[in-house]
C-alpha cells in the first residue's frame, strides 16, 4: 500500500479537526483557524491544542468539494512553510505530523514515523531553498486529482519535430525472435514464511512482525496475495524455471526491485536490494538485460530529486550512479551517461531496433521534488523526441520501456500528454510500449488526437512477479525480426493458493493463455486490437477472459468476480492514456449499453 503520505496527513488533519459531526461545520472552522492565523500569527483562543477525539470526530469527505479541500490544503501548507520561515525545526514538523499520523489511526507509531521524517527533510529543504514556493504549488501537486493547479504551476509544453509519419511495413512474420518481460518483483529480504498475513502495517511476512496462529492467517512459502513481497527463494524459483525452459534473445525488467517497507527504506538498504537482484538476472541470464528504475527504487518512495539539488542525504545521484554501475555490462558509454543525469537511456541490440528505456517515475504526483522543478524534468522527453527524431531518420523501429503506465491521475497530466504527443507523432516508428507497476496483466491503447477511431499504438503491461492479488508471472514476447512488432505473446503463471500447500512439491508452472489464441486476433497491431474492444462490448466472455487473466486466474480474483460495473471499467482503463481524458471510454460504454438491448 502507498500513500501520498504528507498530502495526506495534512488534508486529513483539516479535515477531521472538526467539533462538529458535521464535516461542512468542521471544513469552515479549521478554514477560519487558519485564515486567522495566516494574518496575524496568533492562534485563536477558540482553537489552541485540540483533543485526540475531536481530531477523531467523524466525517465525510464526500461532502467536501473539491475547490474546498483546494483551498483548505492551501492554508495548510502556507501554514507549514510560514512555521518554517519563522525558524521551526525538521524535528518539530515531524513530530506534528506524527501526532496526525498516529491519532488518526492512520498506521502505527513506527511507520509513521519512518515515512515522515525523510518526506519533511525534502518539504523543509525546498522551503529553505525556494523563495516562490506556495501553498498554492505544493497542493497543486498533492491533489492533482483534484484539479487543486488553478494557477497553472504544473503545466508546460515541448517541442515536437513536424513531419509526417513514415509509412510502416508490414510484418511477415517469416522470421522471429522473443523478448523476455519481467515486472515489480518487489523483492523482500526480510520475507519469512509463519508470520502473520495480516499485521497492521502496509507490508506483512517479514521477520520483526508477529507470528501467525495457525495455518490459515500464517505467511506461505512463496509468497502471499496481499501485503506480501517476494522473497529471494520464490525469485530464484522464478529464473530457474524461465532460465531452463525458455528461449529468448533479450529480457525486458520494468522495474520495481525495492519492497513495500516504505518506512524503512534508505540508500544502503535500497542500495543492497537492487545489487543483489542484478546479481540473480546475470547468475541465471545469459543475454542482454534491459532494466527500467522503479518508483520504490528511491529513497524515500518516489523521490527524484532536482537536478540543482547537491545534498547528497537527498539528491538520487547514488540511484543513478547504481545503476550505471550494476547495469553496465548491458549498455554503451553514452547510456551510462544519459542514466547518470536522470536514469534513462538508448541502445541498439540489433540492427534496425533502438530499445529506448525511460524514468517516468517522474511524472508521480507522489514525487514532491516536483513542486522545485517539474517542467520535463531532467529534459527527457526533449531527449526522447530527438532520440525518436533520429531514429525515424534511420528507419530504426523503437521499443520503449517505462515503470508507469500514463492513464491514471497518478502520472501527472502535462507529462503523460506530452507523451502521447511524441507517441501520435511517432506511431509508425515505435512498435512497442512496455511498462509494469500496475502488478496487473494489462493494456492501454493510443489513439490518433484529429481521427479519434485511428487507433496509432499499444502499450503492454508485464504483470509482476508480486503476487498483489494476482498469482505470479511473467511474459514472453513473439516480435518480427524485420519490423519488430509485437506478433503474439505468452503469459506464464503459477498458482499461488496451491503452491503454499506444499512448500517441499516443485512449483507447477503453466502457460496461461496467448493472446492471439485467447482472443481470436490475427494480429496485434493497434486496429487489430481496438477491433477487439468492439467486441468486447458486444461479446463480455472476452471481457471475462480480460478480468481472469488481468489476475492471472487468482484465487482471490475468480471468487470476487466481475460485474457488468467492473466489466465497463475494464474497458475504460484501457483506452484511457490520459487522466480525465474520457472519449473512448464513453465510446466504449455506450456500445456496451447499446448492446444489452
Amino acid at each position: 500500500m502507498e500513500t501520498k503520505w504528507f498530502g495526506f496527513l495534512v488534508l486529513c488533519a483539516c479535515v477531521c479537526a472538526s467539533t462538529s459531526r458535521y464535516i461542512g461545520d468542521g471544513f469552515q472552522l479549521i478554514t477560519n483557524v487558519l485564515s486567522e492565523y495566516l494574518q496575524t500569527g496568533i492562534s485563536p483562543l477558540y482553537w489552541q491544542n485540540p483533543s485526540p477525539n475531536t481530531l477523531q470526530s467523524d466525517y465525510d469527505l464526500k461532502a467536501v468539494n473539491d475547490s474546498q479541500i483546494c483551498l483548505l490544503c492551501d492554508l495548510v501548507a502556507d501554514f507549514l512553510i510560514i512555521e518554517r520561515k519563522l525558524g521551526v525545526s525538521d524535528v518539530q514538523i515531524s513530530a506534528e505530523a506524527h501526532y496526525i499520523c498516529t491519532v488518526l489511526e492512520i498506521e502505527n507509531s513506527r511507520v509513521c514515523n519512518g515515512v515522515i521524517k525523510p518526506v519533511v527533510e525534502i518539504f523543509t529543504y525546498m522551503i529553505d531553498n525556494d523563495e516562490d514556493i506556495s501553498g498554492s504549488r505544493i497542493c497543486g501537486l498533492v491533489l492533482s486529482e483534484k484539479n487543486c493547479d488553478t494557477k497553472g504551476n504544473y503545466q508546460w509544453t515541448i517541442d515536437v519535430p513536424p513531419g509526417i509519419t513514415i509509412e510502416k511495413p508490414k510484418a511477415d512474420a517469416t522470421k522471429t525472435f522473443n523478448i523476455l518481460h519481467i515486472s515489480d518483483i518487489h523483492y523482500d529480504p526480510r520475507y519469512t514464511p509463519g508470520k502473520a498475513k495480516q499485521c497492521g502495517e502496509p507490508l506483512c511476512c517479514q521477520d520483526d512482525q508477529e507470528d501467525g496462529t495457525d495455518a490459515s492467517d500464517s505467511c506461505g512459502y512463496w509468497s502471499e496475495y496481499s501485503s506480501a513481497d517476494v522473497p529471494l527463494h520464490t525469485l530464484q524459483e522464478a529464473f530457474n524455471h524461465i532460465s531452463t525452459t525458455q528461449e529468448f534473445d533479450y529480457i525486458y525488467y520494468t522495474g520495481d526491485t525495492v519492497n513495500h517497507r516504505v518506512w524503512g527504506t534508505s540508500i544502503e538498504a535500497n542500495s543492497l536490494d537492487i545489487t543483489t537482484v542484478t546479481e540473480q538476472f546475470k547468475k541465471y541470464f545469459d543475454v542482454p538485460v534491459y532494466p527500467v528504475l522503479g518508483n520504490h527504487e528511491p529513497h524515500p518512495v518516489n523521490a527524484w530529486s532536482s537536478e540543482g539539488v547537491v545534498d547528497a542525504a537527498l539528491s538520487t545521484r547514488w540511484l543513478f550512479d547504481l545503476a550505471a554501475e550494476q547495469w553496465g555490462e548491458w549498455l554503451t558509454d553514452e547510456a551510462k551517461r544519459t542514466i547518470s543525469i536522470g536514469g534513462y537511456y538508448s541502445v541498439s541490440p540489433r540492427k534496425g531496433l533502438r530499445v529506448v528505456v525511460l524514468n517516468n517515475n517522474v511524472c508521480y504526483n507522489e514525487n514532491w521534488w516536483l513542486i522545485k522543478e517539474n517542467k520535463d524534468p531532467y529534459g527527457q522527453l526533449a531527449w526522447l523526441s530527438g532520440v525518436l527524431l533520429e531514429a525515424e531518420k534511420a528507419l530504426e523501429s523503437v521499443h520503449i520501456l517505462m515503470h508507469m503506465p500514463t492513464g491514471t491521475g497518478s502520472c501527472m497530466s502535462s507529462w503523460s500528454r506530452e507523451y502521447g504527443r511524441l507517441i501520435r507523432r511517432f506511431a509508425n516508428t515505435i512498435t512497442g510500449q512496455f511498462t509494469g507497476h500496475s502488478h496487473k496483466d494489462e493494456m492501454w491503447v493510443y489513439y490518433d488526437s484529429s481521427d479519434p477511431t485511428l487507433a496509432v499504438s499499444v502499450s503492454w503491461n508485464g504483470a509482476s512477479l508480486i503476487a498483489d492479488k494476482a498469482n505470479p508471472s511473467y511474459k514472453l514476447y513473439q516480435i518480427d525480426e524485420g519490423t519488430f512488432d509485437v506478433l503474439d505473446f505468452e503469459e506464464w503463471t503459477f498458482n499461488l493458493t496451491r503452491s503454499n500447500l506444499d512448500a517441499a512439491k516443485n512449483v507447477e508452472w503453466y502457460k496461461l493463455y496467448s493472446f492471439k489464441d485467447a482472443y481470436g486476433v490475427d494480429d496485434l497491431q493497434p486496429a487489430d486490437v481496438d477491433n477487439l474492444l468492439t467486441r468486447m462490448t458486444k461479446d463480455h466472455s472476452l471481457i471475462q477472459k480480460y478480468y481472469n487473466y488481468k489476475f492471472r486466474n487468482s484465487d482471490v480474483a475468480v471468487k470476487e468476480g466481475c460485474d457488468e460495473h467492473c466489466e465497463k471499467d475494464l474497458l475504460c482503463n484501457i483506452v484511457t492514456t490520459l487522466h480525465d481524458d474520457d472519449e473512448h471510454c464513453k465510446r466504449l460504454q455506450q456500445l456496451y449499453d447499446e448492446n444489452k438491448t
